[in-house]
């Protein structure tokens, strides 16, 4: 028995034969097997390019290292000894040169390693001798991402490779033999991703060709028609398609050529994409063209779904009255399976073939839609066409679903389209509801300030209207309320209707505005629920959009309860659902407001300084809205906490006019008056800051929300001094202590703490701690409260603010400003700031006497 061991194969990296670990192993069984005097067959299998080749050329390898005698052909075989045979179905492959030379005497005994390549049906036969012994089967497979990224860094190093990695895995499919010999085509500097792209499309035509060269032309022919085919036609059907007899055709699927490079022989298709694409193009343009027309004309013959017809003359250009049907069809189709790139394609191809003077509704909806998630843009520019150009028929609900969207994106150009489509309308329920979204999207658009009173009351119809309720002029109404800060009752009823009488299914930007309603009345649970159900009909509707719309009002909502923590978990759901890139320009200032508060009310300034540095620039003079005035308030907000109150005062002041060009006045919304109190008082303008108390105090009454007001007071408090401030403090506290927003009840308390010691204000601070604690309303801030708390009440920490005492003693302690910055999670220009702060407050002359002055051991 030859006990011979087999050294391990070890390619080199040119060869692509990474990610093969376990196809290697199996070769080292199979050899020591044939060393041992048992007949073995090896079966290669796998599409062409997937690296057949060279797995067979590491196991000849192997062998020939093992001591067997390696030949290619039979007819080379030795007298003696045991042997391998080793043969591929390519002709040039790199086992021609593992084998060695051989004599050709005769007789000649059986190899006792037989190894060969086989496309990826298993049901085709083997040769006899095949057939005997132990047989192993290897299945070759494209490259994974991270097998093409290891090739890349061997080439050209990490930094190249990530660069090029998505341009060669899209180029070359992770096939090795297109991939290697890319990269010792063009070693050294690396290649920019275009140029990857072509000399891989270049070496993948290359390897087709001879792929196909030792095929018969029925084979290459019965290839090339499956290319066009793509897996709608059966094999009769491509077979008639290639000029084949059913003869010639079931002769021709027997070679390796059709073996390796289709799918399934039932309805054939080749393997990839790709692949395809690039058997085509080895066609000139002429053959090309009469083959695809010549398909369309048998799929025409053999009745094939509209959607099927569409996908097979898109590629190529027909002018017939049923083309523009099929290629709607097809798009629609592509959209539902959710390849909207490919829809909107097609649709644009069906509006092209349009017939009609105006184009078709239902194709500029469908278009909209594959647009909607990635394109918002240019999906409001197909909704306003729908309003304005399109020919609809009267049982199509694309107007009302297109106004229902335009709505939602709430500009000018939208609200322009909605006014021109409802002065058209009849008097029917559709013209009465095209009317209610006009007042809607007026009210909401950037403009809305000159809006007309008439289109905005609830109870307003035009003459001859239907009867019924009239949900999109409710939710204008009761949203004008919130603006203007008044009659909240009318506000919370008009919301609470919409809700109730808008039924599922229907109208959604309504529902979207009602709830929004709700959240500024402090109706939380209503308003919660509500955003749930929108979120869910949109995600089971296909609408994406409406979703991160109703997901972000429930961050909204949770930033208002005092629940950042929560708010950033919605804020996470909604940018999977749409990506943060794909928001509407009108939405996504919004967005990232709520970013830039859920990340300081989370103790994260640092991220949400990281936020606002995001491309992009930030609102100014020309650009208006409610999104662009809550970016300003939210970058005001973040400088008051990290220490830069002459620019909070600047972003604050803008905000607010901002705000009163929108007739927004109520704290509830926007409230950015009693902040800029705050920030005139640390830049020495004490009268300015009470006039703005007391214009935000009046605003707030009138309003009458309760939490509304306590946070009003609140800021007050913070923003005046003396007796003045003790009043709004002990206000604010009354009236925060049983609301949701826990953190402004314990910012209460910090302030109401932070007062002298001889007003016996520390002492009652201590009392409402111990009284939130018994009741289970503890929160972050109030391990800081308690902090102070415990401090001796002539001590100088009483003097600092939670954020400089958290400070103070860590540098107190010795550690550095950036260490107590990324300890924080506050930016290194904070931490300065706080310092600055400290030394004047506890008057000492800089960070060595700090020990001594907070007592510190």
């Amino acid at each position: 028995m030859n006990t011979a061991s087999v050294a391990p194969c070890s390619p080199a990296p040119a060869s692509g034969l990474v990610e093969r670990t376990g196809e290697l192993a199996v070769w080292e069984r199979a050899v020591r097997r044939a060393l041992n005097g048992a007949a073995t067959t090896v079966v290669v299998r796998g599409r062409p390019g997937t690296g057949r080749s060279a797995l067979l050329a590491a196991g000849a390898e192997l062998a020939r290292r093992a001591g067997l005698h390696v030949v290619t052909e039979s007819a080379r075989a030795p007298e003696t000894g045991p042997w391998a045979l080793f043969t591929d179905d390519v002709p040039t492959g790199p086992v021609a040169e593992a084998a060695g030379p051989v004599s050709d005497a005769a007789p000649r005994p059986g190899p006792v390693l037989r190894a060969l390549t086989g496309g990826c049906d298993a049901s085709l036969p083997l040769p006899p001798d095949a057939q005997r012994g132990r047989r192993y089967e290897l299945s070759s497979r494209p490259l994974t991402d991270q097998a093409v990224g290891a090739l890349l860094v061997r080439a050209y190093g990490r930094e190249a490779a990530d660069a090029l990695l998505p341009a060669a895995t899209a180029a070359t499919g992770g096939n090795p033999a297109v991939l290697c010999p890319v990269l010792r085509r063009w070693p050294g500097t690396p290649p920019d991703p275009d140029a990857f792209a072509a000399l891989a499309d270049q070496v993948g035509r290359h390897h087709l060709r001879t792929v196909l060269a030792g095929s018969s032309p029925q084979a290459s022919a019965l290839v090339t028609a499956s290319a066009v085919a793509a897996g709608h036609f059966s094999f009769r059907q491509v077979g008639e398609l290639a000029g084949l007899t059913p003869p010639e055709g079931e002769q021709a699927r027997t070679e390796p050529a059709v073996a390796g490079l289709l799918g399934s022989l039932v309805r054939p298709r080749v393997y990839d994409p790709l692949t395809a694409e690039r058997l085509l193009a080895l066609l000139d343009a002429d053959r090309r063209r009469l083959l695809h027309e010549r398909a369309v004309r048998l799929a025409r013959r053999e009745g094939f779904a509209p959607e099927v017809l569409g996908l097979l003359v898109s590629r190529i250009s027909l002018d017939e009255p049923w083309v523009a049907d099929a290629l709607h069809a097809a798009g629609t189709a592509a959209r539902r399976s959710g390849d909207d790139e490919t829809a909107v394609v097609l649709l644009d191809r069906a509006l092209d073939h349009a017939t009609a003077a105006r184009p078709p509704a239902k194709t500029l909806l469908e278009l909209a839609k594959a647009q909607w998630a990635r394109r918002p843009a240019a999906a409001e520019r197909a909704f306003r066409r729908i309003l304005l150009e399109a020919e609809v028929p009267d049982d199509s609900g694309a107007v009302l679903f297109a106004a229902d969207m335009l709505t939602l994106c709430a500009g000018d150009d939208a609200a322009a389209a909605l006014g021109a489509a409802a002065a058209r309308a009849g008097t029917g329920v559709e013209g009465r509801t095209l009317r209610g979204l006009h007042a809607l999207a007026v009210e909401a658009s950037p403009t809305g300030s000159a809006r007309v009173a008439d289109l905005i009351s609830p109870g307003a119809r035009e003459a001859g209207d239907a009867p019924g309720f009239d949900a999109p002029r409710a939710a204008a109404g009761a949203w004008r309320h919130c603006l203007d800060g008044r009659r909240i009752g009318e506000a919370r009823r008009l919301a609470g209707a919409v809700l109730i009488r808008a039924g599922r299914g229907g109208l959604l930007t309504p529902r979207l505005v009602a709830s929004r309603v709700l959240a500024v009345t402090e109706d939380v649970a209503p308003a919660r629920a509500e955003s749930l159900r929108i979120a869910a009909e949109a995600r089971r509707r296909g609408m994406p959009p409406v979703a991160g719309h109703a997901l972000l009002d429930l961050a909204e909502l949770a930033l208002r309860t005092g629940e950042p923590e929560r708010a950033g978990q919605w804020l996470a759901e909604a940018t999977d659902e749409v990506p943060r890139r794909d928001w509407h320009p009108r939405t996504l200032a919004r967005l990232t407001a709520v970013e830039v508060l859920v990340a300081v009310e989370t103790g994260r300034t640092d991220l949400a300084e990281s936020v606002l540095a995001r491309p992009g620039r930030p609102p100014g003079r020309d650009e208006h809205g409610l999104g662009p005035a809550q970016l300003l308030f939210a970058r005001g907000v973040l400088c008051l906490r990290t220490g830069r109150p002459s620019e909070a005062r600047a972003y604050l002041r803008e905000c607010g006019r901002m705000a009163r060009a929108l007739g927004c006045v109520n704290p509830a919304v926007l409230p950015w008056g009693s902040h800029l109190a705050v920030a005139e008082v640390a830049c020495a303008a004490p009268d300015t800051a009470g006039r703005l108390v007391a214009e935000s105090l009046a605003a707030a009454r009138s309003w009458g929300a309760p939490g509304t007001v306590g946070a009003v007071h609140l800021w007050s408090g913070l923003a005046l001094s003396g007796r003045a401030a003790l009043v709004h403090i002990r206000t604010a506290l009354r009236l925060l202590a049983d609301m949701p927003p826990r953190r402004l009840y314990a910012r209460a308390v910090a302030a109401l703490a932070s007062g002298p010691s001889d007003t016996g204000l520390p002492q009652q601070a201590r009392r409402l701690l111990d009284e939130a604690v018994g009741r289970d309303r503890t929160f972050p801030l109030t391990a800081e409260v308690a902090a102070r708390l415990t401090a001796p009440p002539d001590s100088n920490r009483s003097r600092l603010s939670p954020a400089q005492l958290r400070v103070a003693l860590l540098a107190a302690k010795g550690w550095s400003n950036t260490a107590i910055s990324r300890e924080l999670s506050v930016g290194v220009r904070t931490v300065e700031l706080h310092l600055t702060h400290t030394y004047r407050a506890l008057g000492v002359n800089g960070r060595s006497d700090l020990p001594v002055a907070l007592g510190h051991p």
